[in-house]
């Protein structure tokens, strides 16, 4: 993998910006894929289990999904209970930071397809 600066403060990123200075996702939880169902979902998941599953604490419960759980929603199938997990906010958002960008939305190039446009095409003429 080849590091390039920073484009703000030149730190050396695998992308245009560190993690630092990224910008944040600024659509909103609909745009997200988070639908009228998966609300309805997280609401029952937090009523059975009133609780944080990593560390007990019982306010600012969230659900948190497993990566399957969006390939199902892809699939055209729906998100199970068994899909998704109660944590509270500060667990959810150590999870996400753990977890490789693919999971979190992101998708990643795919590297048997090869790039296409004007510049590729003026590479071969």
């Amino acid at each position: 993998m080849t590091l390039k600066p920073c484009i703000q403060c030149g730190q050396p990123s695998d992308r245009t910006r560190c993690p630092d200075h990224r910008p944040k996702d600024t659509r909103n939880h609909r745009a997200r894929g988070y639908d009228a169902a998966w609300d309805r979902l997280s609401k029952r998941a937090r009523r059975l289990q009133p609780f944080c599953s990593d560390c007990g604490a019982t306010n600012d419960l969230q659900c948190d999904h497993t990566p399957q759980a969006w390939e199902r929603k892809a699939g055209g199938q729906a998100i199970r209970l068994q899909d998704v997990d109660v944590v509270c906010g500060p667990c959810n958002r150590r999870r996400g930071a753990a977890r490789p960008g693919a999971t979190r939305g992101d998708t990643p190039n795919d590297p048997l397809q090869s790039p296409s446009g004007k510049a590729q095409g003026a590479l071969h003429t």
